[in-house]
C-alpha cells in the first residue's frame, strides 16, 4: 500500500500539481487514489477512485488535505498532491481521439457534399451551355421561318401580278383579234363598194365617150 501511495505521489508530482484553490479537480493519472474519512493519514479509507475520475472540491487544502465529493456522492479527504487542474492525459488523449475521429467523419461527409456541388455545378453548365444552344437554334429556326414567310409573301405577290399580267394578256388578244376583224371586214366592204362603184363609173365614162 505504501508503495502503490508513494508511486501516485510520484505520478502527480511528474504530472504537475494543481494549486489547491481550484474549484474543480481530477485524479491523477498515476494510479488509483484513496479516499479517507479524515485529513489525516490514520483516517479510514471510505472509497478507493480511479485516475481521472472528476472531483468536487468541498474544502480547500487543509495541512495538505483537499475534501472532495465523488461522482457517487462520497464525501472525504484526498491528499491535495493528488489533484489536477486538467482530466488526466489519458482521458484527454480519449476525448482528443474521440473528437479526431467526429471531424473525420464531418470532413469526409464535407468532402462528399463538396463533391456533389461540384457535380451539380458541372451538370448546371452543360445545362447552361445546351439551352445557350438552343437559344441559338430557335433563334436560326425563328430567323428561317421568316424568310420563309417573306418569300412565300413574295411568292403570291409574283403569282397575283401572274395573273394580272395573264388576264390583260387575254384582253389585248381579244382586241386584237377584233381590231383584226374590223380590219377584216371593213377592207371586205370597201372591196365591195369599189366593185359596184368602179363599174359604175367605167360605164358613165363611156356613156359620156360616146355622146361626144
Amino acid at each position: 500500500m505504501k508503495r502503490r501511495l508513494c508511486g501516485c505521489a510520484l505520478g502527480a508530482l511528474m504530472a504537475g500539481i494543481a494549486p489547491a484553490h481550484a474549484e474543480r479537480g481530477y485524479a491523477t493519472d498515476a494510479c488509483t487514489v484513496p479516499v479517507q474519512s479524515g485529513p489525516a493519514p490514520g483516517y479510514k479509507i471510505v472509497r478507493m477512485i480511479g485516475s481521472g475520475t472528476a472531483l468536487e472540491i468541498l474544502e480547500p487544502n487543509t495541512k495538505g488535505y483537499t475534501k472532495v465529493r465523488t461522482p457517487e456522492g462520497t464525501a472525504g479527504w484526498i491528499m491535495s498532491e493528488y489533484l489536477m487542474e486538467q482530466p488526466s492525459a489519458r482521458n484527454r488523449v480519449s476525448q482528443l481521439e474521440t473528437r479526431i475521429t467526429t471531424l473525420e467523419n464531418e470532413n469526409r461527409t464535407l468532402r462528399g457534399e463538396t463533391e456533389t456541388l461540384h457535380t451539380f455545378r458541372d451538370t448546371a453548365n452543360r445545362c447552361g451551355e445546351e439551352l445557350a444552344t438552343v437559344k441559338r437554334t430557335a433563334a436560326q429556326t425563328l430567323e428561317i421561318d421568316e424568310e420563309n414567310r417573306r418569300l412565300q409573301q413574295e411568292i403570291e405577290a409574283s403569282h397575283t401580278r401572274q395573273q394580272q399580267l395573264e388576264t390583260e394578256n387575254s384582253t389585248l388578244r381579244d382586241q386584237s383579234r377584233r381590231n383584226w376583224f374590223l380590219a377584216g371586214a371593213g377592207a371586205m366592204f370597201g372591196g365591195l363598194l369599189l366593185g359596184l362603184i368602179i363599174p359604175r363609173l367605167s360605164f358613165g365614162r363611156r356613156r359620156r365617150w360616146d355622146q361626144f
